[in-house]
């Protein structure tokens, strides 16, 4: 289920790609096409949860690459999920993954959900490391055309 705010938004965010291979390791800002992808839609601000971690070198990827599956199927049934990269580990190990989500409600949701957990739940298994970051994603309109801002949320105390 999708609820587009605008028509083109969810083909828009389907769009967003890594600029180089570093992405991993780059500011999330830097690391992705976001202004090409996204110019011209229109939308206040979006929802973004990235997460950097460093793989374990004994993570059983097939139950990794399982719960993953199983929650990004439940996210899509939720709606308001606009857009999933999967990364992938570099050499180092480091991976970045990020949802972008038109509301903070719909991922909240859908991290309440039971593959969701699951796949949490098996972190310390399969990770040396990891950071969730989020951010809103804004869109600014100057004289000059648009501009996005990557405002970060402060994590809960």
């Amino acid at each position: 289920m999708t609820l587009d705010l605008q028509p083109g938004l969810h083909t828009a965010c389907g769009r967003i790609s890594p600029l180089d291979p570093d992405y991993a390791t780059r500011p999330i800002e830097d690391g992705f096409n976001w202004s090409s992808a996204l110019a011209g839609c229109r939308f206040d601000r979006l929802y973004l949860v990235v997460f950097r971690s460093v793989r374990l070198p004994e993570a059983d990827l097939d139950l990794l690459r399982e719960h993953d599956d199983s929650a990004y199927a439940e996210a899509l049934e939720s709606g308001g999920l606009l857009r999933y990269f999967k990364g992938q580990a570099n050499e180092r190990r480091e991976c970045l993954s990020f949802c972008l989500w038109e509301t903070r409600e719909q991922a909240r949701t859908a991290a309440g959900a039971a593959s969701h957990r699951a796949a949490a739940g098996i972190s310390v298994e399969m990770y040396e490391s990891y950071v969730l970051d989020r951010y809103w994603l804004k869109k600014v309109i100057m004289a000059r055309g648009e501009r996005l801002v990557f405002e970060p949320i402060p994590h809960p105390a």
